[in-house]
């Protein structure tokens, strides 16, 4: 009977480990601390740009991002979400969100600051996320004014965010959803080091999930 008791443990044990092998890499326990934003990092600068907090006067700033219709369907804007907005409706509402990740005291965009000019040109950062297909999941995330584009601000910040976020965190891995059609932030993903992952539908947007793990 001992013998059978000692044969069934060491059988349990062998079961466990394999289970554990044929777990994906995030699927261990959170910690919740991870998705929480200190005061660091609404004051944050990388080689040309720097990183500041957003306030509801950057409205006017990030304004004429949504004469570039082109871009808009990257970003949702067509779904219900922002149904029957006027353009200042629809960027007082984006900002107003990372406003409120702020006060919530968790991971949002923050304002873009061009360093040799002083100019205001787009938002970027970290978002905490917690939806269904991505839940506790840290994306990197940037938007950018037009004239600001072509020039290797998206690389830049997008590689500093990533080693933010793996500086000052204990997740595996951080994402970037991206539109399937958006190629050219596909092409900054990529250059992040990041690798296609899944597909799938988010804000009405057909989307795809880069990952890239330490």
């Amino acid at each position: 009977i001992r013998i059978e008791r000692i044969s069934l443990v060491i059988f349990m044990k062998i079961k466990s480990v394999r289970l554990i092998q044929f777990l994906p890499k995030n699927a261990i326990r959170m910690n919740e601390m991870d998705f929480k934003a200190d005061e660091k990092y609404y004051h944050l600068e990388s080689e040309r740009l720097s990183y500041r907090a957003l306030t509801i006067e950057d409205c006017s700033l990030w304004l004429p991002f949504f004469d570039d219709t082109p871009s808009l369907r990257f970003l949702g804007m067509g779904s219900s979400i922002f149904e029957g907005m006027n353009n200042a409706q629809k960027c007082e509402k984006w900002i107003s969100r990372q406003l409120e990740r702020q006060k919530d005291g968790v991971y949002g965009q923050l304002a873009v600051i061009e360093k040799s000019t002083g100019k205001f040109i787009g938002l970027a950062g970290l978002i905490a996320r917690f939806e269904e297909n991505i839940n506790k999941e840290l994306e990197v995330t940037y938007s950018l004014l037009k004239e600001a584009r072509g020039k290797g601000y998206a690389t830049e910040l997008a590689i500093f965010f990533r080693d933010y976020a793996f500086e000052n965190t204990s997740l595996p891995s951080v994402i970037s959803i991206i539109h399937q059609d958006n190629f050219p932030s596909m092409n900054v993903a990529e250059k992040n080091g990041m690798q296609p992952e899944n597909e799938f539908e988010l804000i009405g947007m057909p989307v795809r999930c880069y990952r890239i793990y330490r």
